[in-house]
């Protein structure tokens, strides 16, 4: 009892100490915000980073020295948190690669290639753990359709020794707290539960492909530029500086490359990106690359910041669109943002990315998210609220997602609880089409294949559940994987042949369909089935 006061006390202390200040940072001369700018407490390696309005929010103890940086940009360090309410960054002279001058030509290429010579030099090669704030987003034409925000530790047992091909292979990857909303995107099955891995990925300094590429992939996610640097064209653009050192700025392009089909020559998949690159130790101090295949596009961002004379990163932004087969677009945007970093084997762990039955684990800890560091949010969360929850706060949405995920997950285990939940969470929201099974399915399995294909173009507007009428919950499994019916979001409750559903439905046979209206009514309780053509004009018609 008195060790568990005390360190309550000291908790209580710490929280009572720190002060969390917000700010934002403008160019002086313009007044335009200065986004993505690093801003740390001297002497250690917490911080944060401003967001695209140049806004922050930072936890600060009384007396501390905060310092902000940018490329292009003087550093200013602030002795006081009453001055961070307004940062003014004075811009710094860029001198074009035109008028620079040196002794003898700047060889961009050799430049690149003496970057990651010098990785062991400029980055950590001893173990580390570094806290991270993760934030993703989905948009679907527009509309926001998924929001997940996590606070995730990265374990690196080898430092920046040698770059990796793979995020979370060497690397141990830990969630510690998780919020998020319900998924409403198209591509909502398709969705990793969290990339962690991926965004982790967009540090080129600690991730780089280890064998040479025929053709350039636009859905590798990691840097080629290493290893196969002789396809690409380097250009040194001038100098410009970064925390009072001058910097090259130098860009790449990737040799045009195209392959013959029936249809004629398709372009194959181009990047170009820039490098900044230190003159004096020749660290990566920034990299950015856009990498596009046809109208689809990923854009990377890597920023690092110096903490006892190495870099680490402090920001990574992937974002990206991909064009749907009915000319749809679908966008994301993940970004991975630095907040502490700790040494010493006492903050060692092991762990991988964690799987979406892992992540339901967590629960969700509103006082968490008040008291801690994360990336500031922009007027874009209003447009988040109302696209995701119809005006319900953000809070409420993570708190209903942990809900949600609950009773669709594991509908053998308290089936009958499970689906009446989703009936009543359904009303006001959607349609339920509801088909009733069981694993003896041989003589229909038409109708599932139909019943699975019917929920991929309507999946936002119906929500399609299968019932199964089996009494042994392994036979139902069997069956399932048997015939892959947990493709494609439908939702699965095993519920027995005896069930108050099947009795309420008058369920004598089946398979057996089931409409349920938005406000839980049962508008037919024997439907036609997905084999009758019919059924899709009812579909309109409900929809209207």
């Amino acid at each position: 009892m008195y060790v568990w006061l005390v360190m309550g006390l000291a908790i209580g202390t710490v929280a009572f100490a720190q002060q969390r200040v917000d700010g934002r940072v403008v160019d002086s001369e313009t007044n335009e915000p200065v986004p993505f700018a690093s801003v740390g407490i001297v002497g250690t390696s917490r911080g944060t980073s401003t967001n695209l309005n140049g806004e922050f929010s930072l936890l600060v103890e009384p007396g501390a020295v905060v310092k902000i940086t940018c490329i292009g940009y003087r550093s200013e360090v602030i002795e006081s948190a009453d001055r961070l309410a307004l940062v003014r960054l004075v811009a710094s002279t860029t001198a074009l690669a035109e008028v620079v001058v040196f002794r003898r030509q700047v060889d961009p290429r050799k430049i690149v290639r003496r970057a990651f010579a010098h990785i062991a030099e400029n980055y950590p090669t001893e173990p580390f753990l570094q806290n991270f704030f993760y934030r993703h987003y989905n948009q679907d034409d527009h509309e926001y359709g998924r929001l997940i925000e996590a606070a995730v530790d990265v374990w690196k047992e080898h430092g920046y020794r040698v770059p990796q091909a793979a995020a979370g292979v060497r690397d141990a990857i830990r969630v510690n707290q998780l919020r998020r909303s319900l998924d409403k995107t198209v591509m909502a099955q398709g969705h990793e539960p969290i990339s962690i891995r991926y965004i982790l990925q967009a540090d080129v300094v600690g991730y780089q492909a280890r064998e040479k590429q025929t053709h350039l992939s636009f859905y590798s996610d990691v840097s080629n530029l290493k290893i196969d640097a002789e396809d690409y064209a380097f250009e040194f653009n001038g100098v410009t500086t970064y925390d009072e050192q001058n910097v090259y700025e130098i860009t790449y392009t990737y040799k045009t490359d195209s392959v013959l089909t029936t249809g004629g020559y398709r372009q194959l998949p181009a990047a170009r990106g820039t490098l900044f690159i230190t003159m004096d130790g020749y660290a990566i101090v920034k990299a950015e690359e856009v990498r596009t295949e046809g109208a689809n596009e990923v854009r990377s961002v890597a920023r690092y910041r110096k903490f006892n004379n190495t870099y680490y990163p402090y920001h990574l932004i992937r974002e990206g669109n991909t064009q749907t087969a009915d000319g749809s677009v679908h966008t994301f945007h993940i970004e991975l943002m630095s907040i502490e970093i700790r040494r010493g084997e006492t903050e060692k762990f092991s762990g991988r990315e964690p799987t979406k039955a892992e992540l339901l684990e967590i629960p969700y800890n509103p006082a968490f998210w008040n008291s801690n560091t994360v990336l500031k949010t922009t007027p874009l969360e209003d447009k988040i609220i109302r696209d995701l929850g119809g005006g319900q706060s953000l809070d409420s949405q993570f708190d209903l997602y942990q809900q949600y995920e609950y009773h669709v997950s594991n509908g053998g285990v308290e089936g009958e609880k499970k689906f009446a939940w989703l009936r009543q969470f359904s009303r006001g929201r959607q349609l339920l089409f509801v088909g009733f099974w069981a694993s003896d399915c041989h003589r229909y399995l038409v109708e599932l294949e139909l019943f699975k294909r019917l929920q991929k173009t309507y999946r936002n507007k119906i929500t399609f559940v299968l019932v199964s009428a089996d009494e042994d919950e392994d036979r139902w499994r069997a069956a399932m994987m048997r015939f892959n019916l947990f493709a494609d979001g439908i939702i699965h409750y095993r519920l027995g042949r005896g069930s108050a559903a099947a009795r309420e439905f008058n369920v004598l046979d089946v398979p057996h369909f089931v409409w349920i209206g938005q406000e839980g009514e049962t508008l037919t309780a024997n439907a036609l089935p997905p084999s009758n053509p019919l059924l899709e004009r009812a579909f309109r018609e409900k929809l209207r």
